[in-house]
């Protein structure tokens, strides 16, 4: 079995797993086996979907070609490959769907943010998939700042009602384009987070740090402006900051029909409370990476 540590849960695994971070310990969080999964999931309690069905405790997913997915209890996920299923995606959709599942069950927040290290704590960056959230923090990392998390944090109650975050693990997703923008060359076959699908792997595990941090600002990236030639950053009120980060929960499917919405509510109240949230307004097409930087950079 392999070891690894991923979303600040224990995992052991029996598949190997080059996106988690190797780590050693004598009890596991997570078992991740490869198995028979259920046929249904029964009770008055459970919600269905097209692919999915899942209750406050258990989670199945049936994707065509590749596997079905169990998570169960917060503590447990099965595999079961089916023919002719390739290994990245199976590896990619139990980091994504079924992990999300398991945190979900043990009652974790989850946030669509990638973020760097600024200072004592962190800046996050929200956004939907295809904001260019991965692209940015790579690109920042070439600028000499490390990165915290790509994609997905947990979010971490303290004592004192205040949020930490967890990241999830060392790998940026990037598409091919994104590595021709940043100027890099760190991609290949062999980096293909998924066959036919022009999307890589760039790992950063020998500085990936796994200790919660503070969230020191927050910055929403809206690209969806069709009309819109330049880079514009407002600071949102208390108000529109929680109706807007409320919205970038990670699989936010999975938070509704887990019935997470009362303590999503809550923790993302916590998490904005007197925090700095920034809307980042971007033309939707054009390369405005470096005109992004250069005016975050002024708000750090």
């Amino acid at each position: 079995m392999h070891q690894y540590w991923a979303y600040g849960l224990l995992v052991e695994s029996e598949i190997e797993f080059p996106e988690l971070l190797p780590y050693q310990f004598e009890k596991a969080d997570v078992t991740l086996n490869i198995g028979k999964t259920p046929e249904n999931l029964e009770g008055e309690d459970v919600l269905h979907k097209v692919t999915v069905s899942m209750s406050s405790n258990e989670y199945l997913l049936k994707l065509l070609n590749i596997a079905n997915y169990y998570a169960a209890n917060g503590n447990q996920i099965v595999i079961e490959p089916l023919q002719d299923s390739d290994e990245n995606s199976l590896r990619l959709f139990a980091l994504s769907n079924a992990f999300s599942a398991i945190l979900y069950q043990r009652n974790s927040i989850l946030l669509h943010a990638s973020g760097v290290f600024f200072k004592n704590g962190v800046i996050l960056f929200c956004g939907n998939s295809g904001a260019g959230k991965s692209t940015l923090i790579t690109a920042l990392q070439q600028k000499g700042y490390q990165v915290f998390t790509d994609d997905v944090c947990v979010l971490q109650p303290q004592l004192d009602h205040s949020i930490k975050v967890i990241p999830s693990y060392p790998m940026i997703k990037l598409w091919e384009d994104s590595f021709t923008k940043i100027g890099i060359s760190d991609w290949g076959e062999k980096k293909r987070i998924r066959d036919h699908l022009p999307k890589y792997a760039h790992y950063f595990h020998n500085q990936f740090i796994t200790d919660p941090q503070n969230v020191l600002q927050l910055f929403v990236l809206d690209n969806s402006h069709k009309n819109s030639l330049d880079v514009q950053i407002i600071q949102l009120t208390a108000l529109d900051a929680f109706d807007i980060v409320e919205k970038n929960s990670y699989r936010q499917l999975q938070m509704i029909m887990m019935k997470k919405r009362q303590l999503h509510f809550k923790q993302i109240t916590q998490l904005v409370n007197g925090l700095p949230v920034f809307l980042c307004k971007r033309p939707e097409y054009g390369n405005t990476l470096d005109t992004l930087i250069e005016t975050i950079e002024t708000i750090f």
